[in-house]
């Protein structure tokens, strides 16, 4: 493992163009909207892996009491710098104490883990982090849909997440799934279907090829990721502290929301 201080220093030194933060923030401000559908603010919330802390600074605003938990010196200043708490930390474990929190919030987290084990742990020390009744929200890429952008986009992507994987990762680690929508930034539904459909012509046979003959593999590269699509799950705690669900049952057989097909990554730009 990496130390902390060179730990995705390709990422922590990134700055985004005006359209790419742009684009950030609508689309934590899409996510925040989608969990206040299930926990609202005042409450504590924490946030694995807060990346330079767009969604941090709105949740802050929405009114939650936020701590992240960060192991990049580089964006453990940063966050500071912007007066939030941050813990420094790997993750897993979360380090909080039991039943401590109303949210863990993990955007693109759960790919970077060393596989079952880590997700298994990782989707465990959310529930003993959580109250009952609190929300873990989980974004993750669609591997289904990016298939080999998925490993390109980011040396560090380990865990495939697909749809049902994830599902059955959260109901075998005793959470209530709440929702599920599916987005290429903040689109979803038909105007989703139509971006992923465009993302096809991102991808026909020999245009990596012909990127690198023409110079425009950066182009290319920030093409797909602002058409990369993701899975957003809301998952809840259960209120009764003796509910499990079945360990091995299939995600059909537990009750969810399906909310609107839609949203996507945002950090292109």
């Amino acid at each position: 493992m990496a130390e902390p201080s060179t730990f995705y220093k390709s990422f922590s030194e990134k700055k985004l163009t005006s359209y790419g933060g742009a684009r950030r923030g609508r689309i934590e401000e899409h996510r925040l909207d989608l969990l206040h559908r299930f926990v609202a603010p005042p409450g504590a919330m924490v946030e694995v892996g807060p990346g330079h802390g767009t969604l941090a600074e709105r949740a802050v605003a929405a009114g939650w009491t936020y701590t992240a938990i960060e192991a990049s010196d580089i964006l453990i200043e940063v966050l500071r710098a912007k007066g939030l708490k941050v813990i420094p930390s790997w993750a897993p474990p979360i380090p909080v104490p039991d039943a401590s929190t109303d949210v863990v919030y993990a955007d693109q987290v759960l790919e970077h883990m060393t596989g079952i084990d880590g997700a298994r742990q990782l989707t465990a020390e959310a529930r003993r982090a959580l109250r009952p009744g609190g929300v873990f929200f989980v974004v993750v890429p669609d591997y289904l849909k990016e298939r080999t952008f998925f490993w390109d986009v980011d040396y560090t992507h380990n865990f495939v997440t697909t749809e049902r994987r994830v599902k059955q990762l959260l109901v075998d680690g005793g959470f209530e799934i709440l929702a599920v929508e599916r987005a290429i930034s903040t689109a979803t539904g038909v105007a989703r279907d139509g971006l992923a459909a465009a993302a096809l012509l991102a991808n026909i046979p020999g245009l990596d090829a012909l990127s690198r003959y023409t110079g425009t593999e950066d182009l290319l590269f920030k093409v797909r990721k602002n058409l990369f699509e993701t899975l957003t799950f809301a998952a809840r705690r259960p209120l009764n502290p003796t509910t499990q669900s079945p360990r091995g049952a299939g995600p059909g057989l537990h009750p969810t929301t399906q909310s609107p097909r839609g949203e996507g990554p945002g950090s292109a730009g």
